[in-house]
């Protein structure tokens, strides 16, 4: 399990260092469109790219809420 964790959490690195030299590339750094389709694409990868860590805290927390609701 550790071995996993681990080689997920190299990919997520990768592919930030990979998104971070994208978007400090000249020419859309001083292209706007381009740099804001960008950004939206990275944080929708992002989000799905992260979803096996905050999937399960977002699903007990709601629990919970609903827990202490009643």
């Amino acid at each position: 399990m550790k071995e996993i964790a681990l080689k997920y959490l190299t990919i997520l690195f990768d592919m930030f260092q990979y998104d971070l030299s994208i978007l400090s590339q000249k020419w859309l750094i001083f292209t706007v469109i381009p740099a804001v389709f960008y950004l939206v694409f990275f944080f929708v990868k992002w989000a799905v790219l992260t979803t096996p860590i905050w999937l399960p805290f977002a699903i007990i927390f709601s629990a919970g809420r609903s827990i202490c609701k009643k």
